[in-house]
Order: C-alpha cells, then structure tokens, then sequence
C-alpha cells in the first residue's frame, strides 16, 4: 500500500506544494495597457536590437549526485517540520525540529510521516509509529475500528502488542515485510 493511497487530491496537492516550498498563489495586478512595454518604447533602436541579438546566457549545471551527495537528512528534517507545523501550527520551531530529528532517524518520508500524522499519532509519538510498524501495521490500520473504537484509539489504551493481538484474532493479517513506507 502506497502513502499516496490515503491522501485525496486536494491533500497530494497541498503536501507536494509543501514539500517543494511553494507559496499560495497572488493575485496577478492588472497593469494599464499603456505602461506595459513602456521600458521598450524609451530605449532606442540599437539598444533594443542589441539586447535581441545578445547571446544567452548558459543555464549553470544542476549539481549531480556523484559531484556533491546533498545532505538528505536535513532536507528530510526540515520538510517533516513542515508537515508538523502544517499539522499543529502552535508549535515553536524547536519542538518541530527535535520532533522532525526523531522522526528522520526512523528513516521515513515528509509523505509517510504525514501519512501517519493524519491517521491520527501526535508528532510526539514517533516512538508508537516505530512500534507499530515493526509489528507491520500502517496509517491505513489505524484508521479501522475494533469494536467501534478506532485503533489508533486503542494503541494508547491496550498498547501495540493487544491491539495486534485484537486485530488479529479479527483476521488481520501484518504487512509481509515491515518497511518505512507504511
């Protein structure tokens, strides 16, 4: 099961626009036909011809991996800071981060980490998400009921191992093979 799965549109969209550090859209300002190639009409012929005809310049290289290894893990630090502040906006940055740096060394995504935010873990309970996805369970999991209370609900009272216990004897089966990108 894929992160992806759990979000809608408008929530892929939102986290992609996050992630790439866009900012919302502003409103484009209407400028009046007659100031709009105001600049061209001052300049004289030769400048403008000149400027036409002057060579590109050359686009600089991205820098590639086996030039530079960027540092992953603070990229990853800092977009699971925004996915925090996205999902509790209250928080001062130093809490995002120490939050974000616990849990980057769980080796999850902005996406996944957001994925279990959403299911319903607090940013401070990186230590259940570890729990719970060694015991192969996943956001998705954590939206399903046992006895008409969510199990996300449930972790907190009867700890990873009972609900495990309670969501197999329900037939649930664990994930084949537990990763991070539950």
């Amino acid at each position: 099961m894929r992160v992806d799965d759990n979000l809608d549109a408008l929530e892929r969209l939102m986290l992609a626009n996050l992630l790439e550090g866009r900012q919302p859209r502003r409103r484009a300002t209407i400028v009046p036909k007659s100031q709009r190639n105001s600049d061209s009409r001052q300049s004289a012929p030769q400048q403008r011809t000149a400027s036409r005809n002057a060579p590109a310049r050359a686009a600089i290289p991205s820098p590639s991996a086996s030039h530079q290894v960027p540092d992953l893990r603070a990229n990853r630090q800092l977009d699971i800071g925004r996915v925090i502040k996205q999902i509790d906006p209250r928080t001062t940055p130093e809490w995002r981060s120490e939050m974000a740096a616990a849990w980057v060394r769980l080796d999850l995504t902005a996406a996944q980490v957001h994925a279990w935010l959403t299911a319903g873990l607090l940013p401070a309970q990186h230590e259940l998400a570890k729990e719970c996805i060694a015991r192969g369970l996943t956001p998705a999991d954590m939206k399903s009921r046992i006895d008409g209370v969510r199990v996300v609900e449930r972790l907190r009272g009867d700890g990873v191992d009972g609900v495990v216990d309670l969501l197999r004897s329900n037939g649930w089966q664990p994930t084949p093979r537990p990763t991070a990108a539950a």
